[in-house]
């Protein structure tokens, strides 16, 4: 019974806090988890008077920094590089508080993607009051404009008296009405309810922040699908396999590391995960004999492109995803299972690698 109540306090909730700000439906989950989270935190348990928070941490909740469901926020533009003229912030909606980090989840309004960030503005003012203020405003100028409009069309009709021209039929004379009821604001654009609902099947969904440690990233399911496609790409070109741990051979470590992709307008478009070896471990003439890379020299590469626009050559550029998996190495090279994602039934066994990784020795 008690788990019926709280399910329909859930929804009542989620219904409210949609309705207010005329959200999309589609973002029930957003209003279900800030509900939740909000109830943990403010919901006193009659038996001992504390809040499920207090029960779990054994500290009061800090709640200074809730925000109204649904209100409008600017989020600051955190692009690279910014233009002269370019905004900064951008206008989103408010939906809740990340569960991984100290940061506001948001609606970006012009990309359609939701993302969490530190750096936000909040404009709480109630839409009603906001329309009650609006109109008690256009109210006071109608009446200034009236009063002053009655003099002004006497002096206009003597005028047109004595005037030869006359106005064109087609025109209307407008009395009685201030100027911002006919132009408008040019400033504001027209709201519409089927903003949010327009392009809903292109919402992007990925995570704004970069995890520093593995806990935190397993907390994150988009992390974990990022480290799972990580993983795909290893078993695909079939780098490792996973063999008792040698007790003649070092056995290096590995982590991961987290970065998030960037488009041309500096937005984040995918989150990617690396799995690297600790290969600072290795040790010349035990583990490896020699490393070198053979890299492309600027110099060489500008003579390249020189000679190929000097005989009209074509040039192709491409990139090959996980490239250092697809050299093969001649050292036995023995690694740690992937943080997060050891074999439970084979704890204690390491992976063979037949193939580079990166942050090793050989791996160039």
């Amino acid at each position: 019974m008690e788990l019926l109540k709280e399910k329909q306090t859930l929804q009542e909730m989620c219904r409210t806090m949609l309705n207010e700000y005329n959200i999309a439906k589609h973002f029930w989950a957003e209003a279900i988890n800030t509900a939740c989270y909000v109830i943990n935190k403010v919901n006193v348990r009659k038996q001992v008077k504390k809040t499920p928070y207090e029960l779990w941490k054994g500290r009061k909740p800090n709640i200074s920094y809730f925000k109204v469901f649904g209100c409008t926020c600017y989020v600051l533009n955190d692009k690279d590089q910014l233009d002269k003229f370019d905004p900064k912030s951008k206008v989103c909606t408010f939906l809740g508080y990340s569960m991984h980090s100290k940061a506001y989840r948001v609606f970006n309004r012009s990309t359609k993607t939701i993302e969490e960030s530190i750096h936000v503005k909040f404009d709480e003012v109630d839409p009603k009051v906001k329309m009650m203020q609006n109109l008690e405003k256009l109210r006071i100028d109608d009446e200034d404009d009236g009063t002053l409009g009655q003099t002004s069309n006497s002096q206009e009709v003597e005028a047109c008296k004595e005037s030869d021209t006359s106005a064109p039929k087609n025109s209307r004379l407008l009395i009685g009405h201030s100027s911002q009821q006919i132009i408008g604001d040019p400033n504001k654009g027209v709201i519409t309810r089927s903003t949010l609902h327009r392009d809903e099947g292109h919402i992007a969904f990925v995570s704004q922040t970069e995890p520093t440690k593995i806990d935190d990233a397993l907390g994150d399911e988009f992390w974990v699908m990022a480290m799972q496609e990580e993983l795909s790409h290893f078993v695909r070109n079939k780098v490792w396999t996973l063999v008792p741990r040698p007790k003649d051979h070092t056995t290096i470590g590995t982590k991961w590391v987290f970065r998030n992709k960037k488009n041309e307008k500096g937005e984040i478009v995918r989150n990617k995960a690396r799995l690297v070896a600790q290969g600072y471990n290795q040790e010349e003439g035990i583990d490896y004999e020699e490393a070198f890379a053979p890299v492309a020299r600027l110099e060489a590469i500008r003579m390249l492109l020189a000679y190929a626009c000097y005989n009209g050559f074509l040039l192709y550029q491409m990139d090959v995803k996980s490239a250092f998996l697809n050299g093969f190495i001649n050292e036995e090279v023995y690694v740690e299972q992937p943080p997060g994602f050891e074999d439970h039934e084979h704890p204690v066994s390491c992976i063979s690698s037949s193939k580079s990784l990166v942050w090793t020795k050989t791996s160039s």
